[in-house]
């Protein structure tokens, strides 16, 4: 039987939106398990993102009541943070939100709960760097300083985003990028219903200490700590289309692996610490290959950005009394810079 989420076709909704397109998972997304997707137009022609919650999957659950419980409470929790990060520019704006009445298979009223963002037009920057087949450096350097803005304009208002990877980056008019899907940030002050899961976002991006389950009680550490490791992360996908999470384990002695290790963090952080530095060092190969003029640059800011104790992650200069180790301030800027020389670089080609 179809859940009513997916009966949304055709629906008029509030405000003018006509739901016009089912959208499907792609094999590279993860997330929407108990959604619905689609596109709506409204009365003047634009287009944006709907995403519906589908209570019906919770009821073949073993604890139905606890997830349309957590269901509710994520939906509440998403569109307050939508809310808070209205007037941001490089974070995907929440355009309304609501709720339907549909008709199921029985011809029974059901109520559908839902949410309106904008739309991308050029999908997530993983689909427009198939698309394009081109290795654009300035395109991608343009992407990560809109990305790590989009992180400042977040942690400005105490939210860490904790889910950065490349299919929650969003591309718009082929040359903007914007931050997508806050259904798994931290609100400072507030209780999310994923708030005690150790690894809020998706686990094979996530930084080393969350794999073997040093979660630190700081919320700076933690969830700052967290962000900061997944921009550099992203670096390395742009350039050398890897997971530095998954590079960083594959160097190290499958003992000593998350799945295997029995001690504590501090005990096993010598050898991540080594097999992060292995990592770089194959980054480094692919950025001598490809880019070589980024190399140095982008082997500081992943080191920075990265290091595997979340207490070293951050600008150097910024780890002193009454600074913030965790700015992005400065990363900003050096993105900033990096475009522009590498802008005035290929003009002079």
């Amino acid at each position: 039987m179809s859940s009513p989420a997916s009966l949304l076709l055709g629906v008029k909704l509030d405000k003018g939106w006509i739901v016009t397109e089912r959208r499907k998972k792609l094999p590279h997304q993860t997330g929407h398990y108990f959604s619905e997707c689609y596109i709506v137009v409204n009365e003047n022609g634009r287009k944006a993102f709907l995403k519906a919650l589908d209570y019906s999957r919770a009821m073949s659950s073993p604890d139905p009541a606890a997830v349309l419980n957590a269901l509710t409470e994520g939906f509440l929790f998403e569109r307050n943070v939508l809310n808070r990060c209205r007037g941001m520019d490089r974070v995907v704006t929440g355009l309304d939100d609501g709720r339907v009445i549909v008709q199921d298979e029985d011809n029974r009223d059901q109520v559908v709960q839902y949410l309106i963002l904008e739309l991308a037009d050029g999908g997530d920057v993983r689909s427009y760097l198939d698309v394009s087949k081109k290795f654009d450096t300035a395109w991608m350097l343009r992407s990560l300083h809109h990305v790590a803005t989009g992180l400042r304009q977040l942690h400005s208002v105490d939210i860490a985003h904790q889910d950065l990877k490349p299919s929650n980056v969003l591309v718009f008019k082929a040359t903007l990028s914007k931050l997508g899907d806050l259904g798994q940030a931290s609100h400072r002050g507030q209780t999310a219903p994923h708030e005690d899961k150790e690894i809020a976002g998706d686990p094979e991006y996530a930084p080393p200490e969350l794999c073997y389950h040093h979660v630190l009680p700081d919320w700076n550490l933690r969830r700052l700590g967290c962000d900061l490791y997944l921009l550099g992360s992203l670096i390395v996908f742009f350039f050398a289309r890897s997971n530095l999470t998954a590079l960083i384990l594959e160097k190290l002695d499958p003992s000593l692996r998350p799945d295997k290790w029995q001690g504590a963090y501090k005990e096993v952080l010598p050898y991540v610490r080594e097999a992060f530095e292995r990592a770089l060092e194959t980054f480094g190969t692919d950025l001598e290959r490809h880019a070589p003029q980024l190399k140095s640059p982008l082997l500081s800011l992943v080191r920075e950005l990265c290091d595997p104790d979340p207490e070293l992650r951050g600008d150097p200069k910024e780890r002193r009394p009454g600074a913030n180790q965790f700015s992005l301030e400065r990363y900003v800027t050096r993105f900033d810079l990096l475009v522009r020389q590498e802008e005035r670089r290929i003009l002079l080609l």
